[in-house]
């Protein structure tokens, strides 16, 4: 709860040190704030993402699990464009990529729909057994963004399908071909000018959900919800 409260406030200070200039050029560059894309046809951030992963799940202390971070959107027409992104570890990855809409309300409001589709891996050697892992995962969204001058406010809430998971220990394999609900996530994102024309994006992603992809290798024997939180940083390119 400290470290959310330290996001919040950081947040604040970004909204108010933004409110002097009157510029929209940071909307030429925004990743996750939903507007039709501008400028180039290609914007692209690099990145980490920092997730604790519940006690409930690591059966000792909450871990936190840092993860890179690399995200991309291709303007495709009339405020279509394709949202893509790629998290990366040692052990496990997850590719994602699907369609938005975006719509502009006013000179301060826009809102976007979208649909993502998501593939997940791992690999891990345990106990002398080569385990591995993957699955398929949907999350349909929404995006409602608010523009304080250079600063870009972004609320995005998504829901969550397990369409596919797959698991192998040495020889033994298991596959289970599921098409359920599996949980919800909102998400505050800011984005704002940083230093030599180059965008800051910072944000906190709250998940409540039945199955975390990051947590395969602990093999949990629960069926419940739980609550995973996420910090999100990035430099647009």
């Amino acid at each position: 709860m400290k470290s959310f409260f330290t996001i919040i406030f950081v947040c604040i200070e970004l909204i108010v040190s933004g409110q002097t200039d009157e510029s929209t050029a940071v909307l030429k560059s925004c990743i996750f704030f939903p507007y039709p894309m501008q400028g180039h046809r290609y914007h692209s951030s690099i990145g980490f993402t920092m997730t604790t992963m519940p006690q409930d799940v690591t059966e000792e202390v909450a871990i936190s699990a840092p993860a890179g971070d690399y995200h991309f959107i291709r303007k495709i027409k009339n405020g279509f464009y394709v949202d893509g992104r790629v998290i990366f570890q040692i052990v496990q990855n997850r590719f994602s990529l699907g369609p938005r809409w975006a719509h502009v309300i006013n000179n301060r409001l826009s809102f976007s729909v979208g649909d993502d589709f998501a593939w997940w891996f791992g690999t891990l050697k345990v106990g002398g057994f080569n385990t591995s892992a993957n699955g398929w995962l949907n999350y349909p969204n929404a995006s409602l963004g608010y523009r304080f001058n250079k600063v870009l406010l972004s609320c995005k809430l998504e829901a969550s399908f397990n369409l596919h998971y797959q698991s192998k220990v040495g020889d033994l394999k298991t596959v289970a071909k599921t098409n359920e609900y599996n949980g919800w996530s909102a998400s505050l994102m800011l984005e704002q000018p940083f230093y030599k024309k180059k965008d800051f994006i910072l944000g906190f992603r709250g998940q409540y959900a039945n199955f975390f992809w990051q947590t395969w290798p602990l093999y949990e024997t629960f069926d419940r919800h739980l609550f995973y939180p996420e910090v999100i940083v990035g430099f647009i390119l």
